[in-house]
């Protein structure tokens, strides 16, 4: 494969998400549910946050059972990720009713790889640069992808991309988000972020699963 068509994947990804909608509904009560806990108490730990980090107000301690409600989140996100790579992949038939994700084998395979792609991303932050982060996600895209595979019950294998592909999953994953990120910041309203955030999530999973399946689909044809 030597080229990945970006226009045609971005409008690819915006037909199956206004197509699937219903079933993306679906699939996000579950993960939805976990993720509530944390979503209610979050007001109260920014406010501890700004406290300890800028002096701003009261230093207060951070509301009980947030480590909990944490773990809860990381578990509905993943979820989540798991459900709309599943979803674009395989189709509805190969997600739970009401996206729920039980644990697993495949479950902790995805884990433990999220975990080390997340710790390699926020390197930078504690090193180097932020700015570096855009670098890091883009070495880390062909292992991220298989992220897809482990979700859709195929093994963990090295996945080879040439750069100008690879590119062209970068921009098509990670442009459309800087985007509204942009737009957001010129807004400026509370709901336009909440909402932004709603939307980049969902963007990232199906963009990305799509990016696969367009990989899959053309290395398949290659070694026929």
């Amino acid at each position: 494969m030597t080229n990945m068509p970006i226009i045609q994947t971005i409008l690819a990804s915006l037909a199956f998400a206004f197509s699937n909608w219903k079933k993306l509904v679906e699939v996000s009560v579950f993960p939805l549910l976990m993720a509530l806990p944390l979503v209610t108490i979050l007001p109260e730990m920014m406010g501890v946050l700004q406290a300890q980090l800028f002096g701003v107000g009261q230093v207060q301690a951070y509301p009980q059972f947030y480590q909990l409600y944490l773990l809860m989140f990381d578990y509905g996100y993943i979820a989540i990720l798991i459900n709309v790579y599943r979803l674009v992949v395989s189709g509805g038939a190969s997600v739970a009713r009401f996206g729920v994700v039980l644990p697993s084998i495949r479950l902790g395979r995805f884990f433990v790889l999220f975990l080390l792609l997340s710790i390699a991303t926020q390197l930078p932050l504690f090193f180097i640069s932020p700015l570096l982060i855009p670098l890091v996600y883009f070495f880390l895209i062909p292992f991220a992808l298989n992220l897809v595979s482990i979700a859709n019950d195929v093994p963990y294998k090295k996945i080879k991309l040439p750069a100008r592909v690879q590119l062209s999953v970068f921009l098509i994953k990670l442009g459309v988000p800087s985007f509204l990120v942009a737009l957001v910041i010129l807004i400026g309203a509370e709901f336009v972020f909440w909402g932004a955030m709603i939307i980049i999530i969902y963007w990232m999973a199906i963009s990305f699963a799509l990016c696969y399946r367009v990989i899959v689909a053309n290395n398949s044809a290659q070694n026929l």
